[in-house]
């Protein structure tokens, strides 16, 4: 039986009409000439046979009886790949800013629960040069969606490994399907629930050493101020984006060059996430300023934070969140800089101290039914439009390929990220690297976030704003050779 997580299963109960918990990514893919005509049958072909080897991908939701606990997933027996995989083709010119706004409708539609939780778009209609390359070739967009109780950033590379190959003549192979396992009656499930429900109570026992441990821990931390606890311990101002959303998306896409990027940060002795979180910072500052809403402490990120041990490889979610300051009130882009950095570590190792208190799992009768109901109702009141959140954005960083991938002869181009804004934190940054790119998407609430595009705009100056004040002038290129 294949029960979701209470973490996984979280982002269904969270899902409002405002608020899809939809994830996705955006691909420039270079078509192969020979195939230019043919390239969407083409691909419904390739993925039929192959959407098994994701599991979640032929598998749909079947609730617990009287929800004592969370869903299971069962196999799709009606699975159609025409219900998951769609075309569309943008209107003359095709422009970069068409793309975005397609990509902002798109990504406020929720997924439908009856069937396996996610869609792919191939979008048509580009027009030349989009792509920046110089190439004759045509260039499309490739939409992929996934709902978040599916996978988290981590696990949604997996996926790539899975359908994409490493060159343009090469296919990945198609892996016999599992014998196929008969859907948990009544019966079965509610077997199940209780069974959970008891190994819980074991496992919460045989860690109540840890936790002491745990909460001794953050005693010491405690009795040294608030200081000790940083980010976690401070309150995040107003701004435009700590409000409740609507059901309407803003969306832009930037790319930063990675060797630049990971030089400068060597040369600070600061990670890659550190030069990533100073580059949003500025962004926010020069964005906020000029609307005359910068608030005169620093705003607060929302870093989620993998908590996969090396080499798991699960599809699920395995995260937590990590709260650092982005310093928007110091001027200086260095002094920022190191100010989000030490913001960071400070943070990280409260973290590390409090991981044996992190909720693992969660099993308990009617718990779907009470978060859905929160969720509903404080979207109903706008509880978020009076109750301050913890954090003012949610930055995140997910490392992708480092080798060029290929769809179907297709070279893949770009790795543009597509996530979600929430109540009272309307505005998400997230990153993603491919090959010599740190691929940027700004997803945004289209009422608290109307202008996605400046924002991006406003960022991609941030970054050479502190590039220039480091002396990195050196172009991408050069820099890679």
């Amino acid at each position: 039986m294949h029960k979701l997580g209470f973490l996984d299963a979280s982002f269904l109960y969270a899902e409002t009409p405002s608020t899809p918990m939809n994830i996705a990514s955006l691909q420039l893919l270079e078509l192969p000439m020979a195939t230019e005509s043919t390239y969407f049958e083409d691909l419904k072909r390739f993925l039929a046979p192959r959407v098994h080897q994701v599991p979640f991908m032929k598998r749909k939701l079947k609730a617990t009886p009287l929800l004592l606990d969370q869903p299971v997933w069962v196999d799709a027996t009606d699975f159609n790949i025409d219900a998951h995989v769609f075309r569309v083709v943008l209107p003359a010119p095709g422009t970069m800013r068409q793309l975005e706004t397609t990509v902002a409708l798109l990504h406020e539609t929720p997924l439908d629960r009856t069937r396996p939780l996610w869609a792919f778009y191939l979008i048509e209609g580009l027009q030349a040069g989009i792509s920046g390359r110089p190439s004759a070739k045509r260039v499309a967009a490739f939409y992929c969606k996934y709902h978040h109780a599916c996978i988290d950033g981590m696990a949604g590379q997996r996926i790539l490994d899975v359908l994409y190959s490493d060159a343009h003549d090469a296919l990945p192979p198609i892996v016999a399907p599992a014998k196929s396992e008969p859907e948990p009656g009544f019966f079965d499930l509610v077997l199940d629930a209780m069974r959970a429900a008891a190994d819980q109570s074991l496992a919460s026992g045989q860690r109540v050493n840890e936790r002491i441990r745990a909460v001794n821990a953050l005693m010491r931390r405690a009795m040294r101020g608030g200081a000790g606890f940083g980010a976690f311990a401070q309150s995040a101002p107003r701004t435009p984006f700590n409000t409740a959303v609507g059901p309407y998306r803003s969306y832009a896409a930037a790319s930063l060059p990675l060797p630049v990027v990971r030089a400068l940060a060597k040369s600070v002795h600061a990670s890659i996430n550190d030069v990533v979180m100073a580059v949003c910072a500025a962004g926010l500052r020069r964005y906020l300023y000029g609307r005359n809403a910068l608030p005169d402490v620093p705003l607060l990120a929302g870093v989620p934070v993998s908590l996969r041990e090396p080499g798991d490889a699960s599809l699920r979610n395995r995260v937590t969140m990590l709260i650092a300051s982005l310093a928007t009130d110091v001027a200086n882009p260095i002094d920022r800089l190191t100010a989000i950095k030490r913001s960071v570590r400070l943070s990280k190792s409260v973290l590390v101290e409090a991981r044996a208190l992190q909720l693992e799992d969660l099993h308990m009768p009617g718990l779907p039914l009470i978060v859905s109901r929160a969720a509903r109702t404080a979207e109903q009141w706008k509880i978020a439009d009076h109750v301050g959140g913890a954090v003012n954005v949610v930055i995140s960083n997910v490392m992708g390929p480092v080798r060029p991938k290929f769809l179907i002869g297709a070279r893949m181009l770009t790795h543009y990220p597509v996530s979600i804004p929430a109540h009272s934190a309307a505005l998400n940054l997230t990153v993603q690297t491919y090959t010599d790119r740190i691929d940027l998407g700004v997803t945004a609430c289209l009422d608290a976030v109307p202008d996605a595009h400046v924002l991006r705009d406003d960022i991609v100056q941030g970054w050479e704003e502190l590039r220039d004040t480091l002396g990195f002038r050196v172009e991408p290129h050069a820099q890679a050779a």
